[in-house]
């Protein structure tokens, strides 16, 4: 007889009036599964309450990193920042007006989401076995083995789409045009869209994670996912360079607080 191999399946399925990704398992006969997703699986779960605990505790030096650099852009605008600006508003018009309400809409947000399962699930040494994201009839991702709350929480936090569209812009013609701001403001636009869109009480992979874990996680990781977004539109690597500074200044006035004493 043959060995169990296990399989886990995410889905999700199209909103209707709230949309739901669920997480369920499915098992497959097969050979046996790989042994160092296995262990890497396990690693990666045990560290996941450490990580909370990392989060929560630096939410509040991402939040000023975050108005720093917000501040900083307003302050001492550089020349991406119109081009920026029109990439966020853009898209934000175009989702209010037409995205928001087609189909096409809920394809993007899924492949995307389902793209980004995918990444995660290879990233942690996991063949991937299917893959399926529709017009009207959600997605789906299955990858061999148990897998690991990574896989899970990764699309509530992950910029895939704002990666992808950085990389386009160097591919575009008139490269004196400022493609890569704008492309980035509309991925700024598009992953605080589809973040808020996908982030509720009933979306099933967030029930499976922990409701209390996804509000101790989520906020942090988006913070700096955001404030990294900002601060590279802004000026490259530099910027991202004076944004790891700012998340250092609460620590550094907390401490010359402490040598003063």
């Amino acid at each position: 007889m043959a060995p169990m191999k296990s399989f886990q399946s995410l889905h999700s399925a199209e909103p209707a009036g709230t949309q739901a990704n669920a997480a369920l398992p499915a098992a497959t006969a097969a050979q046996p599964g790989n042994s160092i997703s296995a262990r890497i699986d396990k690693i990666v779960d045990w560290l996941k309450w450490p990580m909370a605990v990392v989060a929560i505790s630096v939410t509040p030096m991402l939040l000023w990193a975050l108005l720093r650099t917000v501040g900083q852009c307003i302050t001492s605008p550089t020349s991406s920042l119109i081009p920026l600006i029109c990439g966020i508003v853009g898209f934000a018009i175009l989702w209010r007006r037409w995205l928001g309400k087609s189909r096409w809409g809920s394809f993007l947000i899924t492949l995307e989401h389902e793209s980004t399962h995918a990444l995660f699930a290879m990233l942690t040494g996991h063949a991937i076995v299917g893959f399926k994201a529709s017009l009207g009839q959600g997605g789906e991702v299955r990858f061999a083995g148990k897998g690991n709350w990574l896989i899970t929480v990764a699309p509530y936090f992950f910029p895939t789409a704002a990666i992808l569209l950085f990389l386009l812009g160097f591919f575009l013609p008139f490269a004196a045009l400022p493609w890569q701001s704008f492309l980035l403001g509309v991925a700024l636009s598009y992953h605080v869209i589809s973040t808020w869109r996908e982030t509720h009480r009933d979306q099933s992979d967030l029930v499976v994670l922990g409701r209390f874990f996804c509000w101790v996680f989520l906020p942090s990781a988006n913070l700096a996912v955001l404030g990294i977004l900002i601060a590279f539109s802004r000026s490259g690597g530099d910027g991202v360079n004076l944004w790891f500074a700012y998340l250092r200044e609460p620590i550094d006035y907390l401490y010359s607080l402490l040598v003063a004493k």
